[in-house]
């Protein structure tokens, strides 16, 4: 089931280092009564939103809620892109990201203390997320 609201947001930060605020938004995904995914969205420019996430069980995702985390940037905002930063220690975020369609774009230097910080970005005409819809 598809869910939104703070109680999600607060799960999220606790492990995506994010901190939530009233100014934030997010989406998660509950099997059996718990969360096992979630996103928290902050830094709304108008044209971009920046995206942080957590899943505790990556088997239980579903393509519903991989349309419903950017159905709301792209849908429901009219962003133009979602940024997603991950630490270059965290190769597993790596490889999801880029399994999912995230593109590299640059690299900080230093900005994690594990390591560098990696910025991806999804762009709207890149995300095949959107097409679930149309699938069904």
């Amino acid at each position: 089931m598809i869910v939104r609201g703070e109680v999600v947001g607060r799960w999220v930060a606790a492990k995506a280092e994010v901190q939530w605020t009233e100014a934030c938004r997010a989406v998660g995904l509950m099997r059996d009564g718990v969360l096992v995914a979630g996103i928290v969205y902050d830094g709304y420019t108008g044209a971009s939103i920046a995206m942080h996430s957590r899943c505790d069980d990556p088997k239980k995702v579903s393509r519903e809620f991989l349309f419903a985390i950017f159905d709301y940037p792209f849908n429901q905002l009219g962003c133009k892109r979602v940024t997603g930063l991950v630490s270059t220690s965290n190769t597993h975020a790596q490889k999801v990201n880029e399994k999912l369609g995230w593109k590299r774009e640059t690299v900080l230097k230093d900005y994690f203390l594990d390591g560098d910080g990696i910025i991806y970005c999804m762009r709207r005409e890149d995300c095949r997320w959107l097409d679930y819809t149309k699938r069904k």
